[in-house]
């Protein structure tokens, strides 16, 4: 039981190890755009949003 127990350790720290590792960063970008004459004012607004996965690499 103990061995087994062992080799279950064993292989999840080796399988950790040789793992590569994600990461995602999110950019949210907004802007305003305001015209206006003599009778009226309007505002416009723009927002976008950017998600970009990074993938790392053990380096051996």
């Amino acid at each position: 039981m103990r061995k087994l127990l062992f080799v279950s350790l064993a292989l999840s720290a080796l399988a950790i190890g040789v793992c590569s590792c994600k990461a995602w960063r999110t950019i949210s970008t907004t802007a305003t755009y305001v015209q206006q004459n003599d009778s009226a004012k309007t505002t416009q607004t723009i927002t976008t949003k950017t998600v970009e996965e990074y993938q790392g690499v053990k380096k051996r």
